[in-house]
């Protein structure tokens, strides 16, 4: 559990609701695909922008599509630790087969805060906590040593270290050992951790071409390094326009590009430019995929 490829699903709207058959569509895609999982509700499934009946509502759904043919995780990255503990749970109700928890945004806590938090949350969790290092939302940072004193926990099962940083996830993987399995958050680096001794990839760029994620990771399983570095050399300019704009923004243009969600996403984010939609559709063909709606 808790290696491989994991899609961070998007989560479709039309007319400003959840698209429900859309979302069935994009799981039926990634099973396919023959990804690992997925994982909904999180940062570039606009968590936090949903009410939290439309969360309940998209795993409820996403669980139920799957089938138990891929795993699917919780995007669970609230402020308050009751109030991840609460939707941790909720989501173990749902049927999530594990919950990926950010460090706490906005508040700035110490590394004994965010410590607290985590093993609060696992102390409580019906869940195996994924934790997520993304010091450019959160403003805080969880550090290797702090990892390492969370490992402990047998409820803390893994970490996405998406700091932009291989050397920090080699410090994870120093510091913690095998107790934690670590999981890229930065689909370019993905191939440098597995090498380092990572375990896997949470991807964005999962959602537009899960088939070459799951490539890869064959690849990388049999040895043939060579082969897994190819796929991720080809995706470079895709993973460029990716984050052009702030996520999810690209990833939905992207995939509205390809006739499969609808242009549709929530304040206080905002559909990308047209310039960014332009160089999506390039990299798009340059990969082969054919469009299903114009740029312009």
């Amino acid at each position: 559990m808790f290696q491989g490829i994991y899609t961070a699903l998007i989560t479709p709207m039309r007319n400003g609701t959840v698209d429900l058959p859309g979302l069935a569509r994009l799981i039926d895609r990634q099973i396919a695909a023959g990804v690992q999982g997925v994982v909904v509700c999180a940062t570039t499934g606009e968590g936090t922008t949903l009410t939290p009946d439309e969360r309940r509502l998209v795993l409820e759904s996403a669980v139920k599509r799957s089938a138990g043919k891929i795993q699917v995780l919780a995007g669970t990255s609230l402020v308050a630790t009751w109030a991840v503990i609460d939707a941790v749970n909720m989501a173990a109700d749902q049927g999530a087969v594990g919950a990926l928890v950010s460090s706490p945004s906005y508040v700035k806590p110490s590394q004994d805060g965010i410590y607290g938090h985590y093993a609060a949350i696992a102390d409580q969790s019906k869940l195996p906590i994924v934790m997520y290092n993304v010091p450019s939302r959160t403003a805080s940072d969880i550090k290797p040593e702090t990892v390492a004193r969370l490992a402990a926990h047998d409820r803390i099962v893994g970490i996405k270290e998406a700091s932009g940083s291989l050397e920090r996830a080699q410090q994870i993987i120093a510091a913690a050992g095998d107790t934690v399995k670590v999981l890229s958050g930065d689909d370019p680096l993905t191939l440098s951790i597995l090498v380092a001794g990572g375990h896997g990839v949470i991807s964005t760029a999962g959602n537009v071409v899960p088939e070459k994620w799951a490539a890869l990771w064959r690849h990388w399983r049999n040895g043939d390094i060579l082969a897994a570095a190819a796929v991720q050399a080809g995706l470079l300019g895709l993973h460029g326009a990716l984050f052009a704009e702030s996520n999810p923004g690209p990833v939905k243009a992207a995939l509205h590009l390809l006739g499969l969600i609808e242009d549709e996403i929530r304040l206080p984010l905002t559909w990308p430019s047209r310039p960014t939609v332009y160089r999506l559709a390039a990299e798009l063909e340059k990969l082969g995929l054919k469009l299903a709606r114009s740029s312009q």
